[in-house]
């Protein structure tokens, strides 16, 4: 058993006994407060949990996982959703082999995350205009759009998560332990906390 930086606890021999299991209260909770900031450290986290829980898999011999790396990729334009499609693909897998009925559908959650990047930097564009007429009134329209997309971010993690959490249950025969609450959730607040009073401060001050 190992702990890794962030939280991540593991056994290294493929055995899903340990926490793994995220409730999806935990997500919208750290997803809002940390202003989607979580989206990044769950993919680091998930892909941990997913390298870990395979790593005895003869089918898996010869890959090599980069959790850190494979959050990172969130923030390369366009890389980044093919990390995303591999990312559900990959669980998708272990539940149709576990034989555990998913309702992921990944061409409509990649779609949606593509999307919603797409209108949430329109939102963000709308909310950085400083000078000319309706300017209070476009970033007031555009922090309600942001906040929307960010809403819909935590939709598609809640998504998959409840999928994730079914398989965790599934390999433990019972439902698994919840993962323990990591530093990188807790840097992930913290940084949430600050934008956010930026965000009210600019609503107050105006």
């Amino acid at each position: 058993m190992y702990v890794d930086q962030f939280g991540i606890s593991g056994t290294g021999s493929g055995d899903a006994s340990y926490g793994c299991h995220i409730s999806l209260s935990r997500v919208v909770l750290v997803g809002v407060v940390s202003w989607g900031l979580y989206w990044f450290y769950w993919m680091y986290r998930t892909w941990a949990q997913y390298r870990d829980h395979t790593a005895g898999d003869p089918e898996q011999a010869g890959q090599t996982h980069y959790p850190v790396w494979h959050g990172l990729t969130q923030l390369v334009p366009v890389y980044g959703f093919f990390r995303f499609h591999a990312h559900v693909r990959s669980y998708k897998a272990l539940l149709q082999e576990r034989g555990v009925t998913d309702s992921l559908n990944i061409a409509a959650l990649v779609t949606v995350v593509v999307i919603n990047l797409i209108v949430g930097l329109v939102a963000g564009g709308m909310r950085g205009e400083s000078t000319g007429p309706g300017v209070t009134a476009a970033s007031g329209i555009g922090f309600l759009i942001s906040l929307a997309t960010l809403l819909v971010s935590i939709g598609v993690i809640c998504k998959v998560q409840s999928n994730l959490n079914q398989y965790w249950a599934a390999v433990a025969g019972t439902p698994a332990q919840n993962a323990r609450f990591g530093k990188g959730e807790i840097l992930c607040l913290v940084i949430g906390a600050l934008l956010w009073l930026g965000v009210i401060s600019d609503f107050v001050f105006w």
